[in-house]
C-alpha cells in the first residue's frame, strides 16, 4: 500500500491487486488513464496477473502484467509454478485478445535457446515461452536482438538468467523501435532484477 500511495501522489494511475496473506502481486503503473483489474479467467493466484486497458492517440491498447512464481527443487514450488503457468495460458486462450496487446513482467521462465542452457529447467517451463506465439505474441527484445545474450537476474554464483520479458502482439512488432535492459536498479540493489525498457512508436 505504501508504494501505491507514493506513486498516486505523483500522479500515476495504478492497478493494484487484492492480496491474501503473504502472497505477492503484480502492479501496473501508468501516466495515462487506464481501467482494469484482475485478468479474467485467471483461476490460480489471480493477484499475480493484472490487466489494463488504455487509449493512446485514439488506439485502444491492452497490457497484462505478470509475476510468475519462482521455482526451486521442491515439489511444492514446482507444482505451484506449473499450475500458475497452466492457468495463465488458459486465461489467455479464453480472453478476447486484441491485436494491440502487451504482456510483460517477471516470467521466471527462460527462452529455449537461452545461453547458458540450464538443465534443471523442465520442458513445461520452456514450453510456456513457446506457447505464447500461439496467441500471436512475440518477444519484443528478442525481435530486435536476434543473437545477443543479456541477463536480467544474476544468481549467487554469477550465472545469468533472462527472466524478464515483454511479449507484444505481432501487429506491434513493426512499431518496436528500441528495447534494452536497464541494470541500474539491480546494481544499486533497489531490486534483484534489472528493468526492461520497450519503446513503441504507435
Amino acid at each position: 500500500l505504501f508504494i501505491k500511495k507514493y506513486f498516486e501522489a505523483y500522479g500515476y494511475y495504478l492497478l493494484f491487486p487484492d492480496i491474501e496473506g503473504k502472497e505477492y502481486g503484480s502492479m501496473i503503473m501508468s501516466k495515462i488513464p487506464l481501467s482494469g483489474g484482475a485478468f479474467p479467467n485467471m483461476d490460480f493466484i489471480p493477484s499475480r496477473v493484472m490487466y489494463g486497458k488504455f487509449s493512446f492517440f485514439n488506439k485502444d491498447m491492452e497490457i497484462v502484467g505478470i509475476y510468475v512464481p519462482s521455482r526451486d527443487a521442491s515439489e511444492s514450488k514446482l507444482k505451484r509454478k506449473k499450475l500458475f503457468l497452466r492457468s495463465l495460458l488458459g486465461a489467455l486462450q479464453k480472453s478476447n485478445a486484441s491485436n494491440q496487446r502487451i504482456v510483460c513482467g517477471d516470467f521466471n521462465v527462460l527462452e529455449p535457446s537461452h545461453n547458458p542452457y540450464y538443465s534443471f529447467f523442465q520442458d513445461w517451463e520452456y514450453d510456456f515461452y513457446r506457447q505464447l506465439s500461439k496467441h500471436q505474441l512475440s518477444d519484443a527484445w528478442r525481435f530486435l536482438h536476434q543473437s545477443k545474450q543479456e541477463y536480467s537476474w544474476m544468481g549467487r554464483t554469477g550465472d545469468g538468467y533472462r527472466y524478464d520479458h515483454c511479449f507484444i502482439s505481432n501487429s506491434l512488432l513493426s512499431a518496436t523501435k528500441n528495447s534494452f535492459y536497464l541494470h541500474e536498479p539491480r546494481l544499486k540493489k533497489l531490486s534483484d532484477h534489472s528493468a526492461l525498457v520497450i519503446e513503441l512508436h504507435v
